[in-house]
């Protein structure tokens, strides 16, 4: 599991990565762990965007090998709550693609599936 990290939020170091033994086609997703959603209270907890982007960046680098990577930009109040789903933008190779986000806990653990 990957730890995505944010201001305000404690999260453990990534794994070091395994030397690859042989070619391999990359997962079809990975899960990582949420930064400290930005709200709390009464109202629904929401994930802090900047940094859900950035643990996407490293998803995408580090686990898809992507190489070839811009901006990476995920859309702002999306809600901390298992089973919902939205979509990030990332700019690989000159081209805007989709990568979908798919929350897997009420704690703030989510999936990063291969961009579309």
């Amino acid at each position: 599991m990957l730890a995505g990290t944010s201001a305000g939020c404690e999260a453990a170091d990534p794994p070091p990565a395994a030397p690859p033994t042989a070619p391999a086609l990359p997962p079809p997703a990975v899960t990582t762990t949420s930064p400290t959603p930005v709200s709390a209270g009464p109202q629904p907890r929401l994930f802090d965007h900047t940094a859900v982007a950035e643990g996407v960046r490293q998803v995408l680098t580090q686990n898809f090998g992507v190489t070839e990577l811009g901006a990476v930009l995920c859309p702002p109040g999306q809600p901390v709550r298992a089973g919902h789903t939205f979509e990030c933008l990332a700019q690989i190779g000159g081209e805007q693609r989709p990568v979908p986000i798919t929350v897997k806990t009420d704690e703030g653990e989510y999936e990063v599936a291969a961009p579309g």
